[in-house]
């Protein structure tokens, strides 16, 4: 049935004309291979995968928030998915070379350097080769309009056996401001913010956009710290924040730049906001030489207060 309002349609219908489309879509076992898996199991026991609408992942720079979303792009891929980056901020064949090493775990400076033994470089890309073959890496214009977006979307659905995609948006700060209608850019983020959860919507699928991090907050697993409008806040279906917590919020950089590309450290990654179940938060290891993120190798120790008789 519809209702008219003031000129305009509203679809209506009761909750029960909504069970058949529910039993398709999450009760049975094929429902399953149609979720979209993240790169980490915490965040899939938390989300259940990357659900569809719009996910944003924050944090100050060099938190490894691009080397999260190529992980993310990877499993996706291997899970069958076709994978759309769209890249305002780093080339195509950087972002693909920084993919490689993290799926192979080659140290990204030897293979800048070519200093990767030839035959060892041959086979890992022989080797992911059918998981590249799924992720498309577009080095957008900040021009690009939504609709391109949609269309180059559209036709990865329809050249793959999927009817899902995993759209990555690195980032949305530069794409917003590439198409200035409005005078203040919070409007412009607003705007965008509509499109790019439309487009998920549309295409049941999710899409996971890197967003910045405002001066004040930088560095805080606060959603307060979105730069550009509260409606990043708003309107987003879930927010996940890495946060370097070997550095003091707010200090300066490390001793010497090299640490920002050799050593590894400690990443929290805080799922601050979760449509689809309970927030939570999670010590794992970053190795930015390789760009992988290990779950498994940090634990926070439970610390026992002690009562007032010891």
């Amino acid at each position: 049935m519809a209702l008219a309002e003031s000129g305009a349609t509203t679809k209506l219908a009761v909750a029960s004309d909504y069970l058949p489309a529910l039993q398709r879509q999450y009760g049975s076992q094929e429902a399953a291979g149609k979720v979209v898996p993240t790169a980490l199991q915490f965040l899939n026991n938390s989300m259940g995968g990357w659900p569809t609408g719009l996910n944003l992942l924050a944090g100050e720079p060099g938190s490894g928030k691009t080397a999260f979303a190529l992980s993310n792009a990877a499993v996706a891929a291997q899970a069958g998915f076709p994978v759309l980056y769209l890249s305002f901020d780093l080339q195509s064949e950087f972002l693909v070379m920084k993919l490689l090493c993290q799926q192979a775990e080659f140290n990204s400076r030897e293979l800048m350097d070519g200093i990767l033994d030839k035959a060892t470089l041959k086979a890992a890309m022989a080797a992911h080769k059918k998981t590249f073959s799924r992720i498309a890496v577009a080095q957008a214009s900040p021009e690009l309009p939504g609709e391109k977006a949609e269309e180059m979307a559209r036709d990865m659905l329809a050249a793959s056996d999927s009817d899902r995609i995993l759209i990555i948006v690195d980032y949305l700060q530069i794409w917003a401001a590439g198409a200035r209608q409005f005078s203040e850019f919070r409007h412009e983020i607003a705007k965008l913010m509509t499109e790019m959860r439309r487009l998920a919507l549309c295409l049941d699928s999710p899409v996971l956009a890197i967003s910045s991090q405002n001066r004040l907050h930088r560095g805080e697993a606060i959603l307060e710290s979105l730069e550009g409008t509260s409606d990043l806040e708003y309107s987003a279906d879930s927010v996940t924040f890495l946060v370097n917590v070997e550095r003091p919020v707010n200090q300066g950089s490390y001793t010497h730049p090299d640490e920002l590309i050799s050593k590894s450290r400690s990443v929290s990654i805080n799922l601050r906001k979760n449509r689809f179940g309970e927030t939570s938060s999670r010590m794992i290891k970053f190795m930015p030489a390789t760009g992988i993120f290990d779950e498994e190798t940090i634990h926070r120790p439970i610390v026992r207060e002690k009562t007032a008789r010891e």
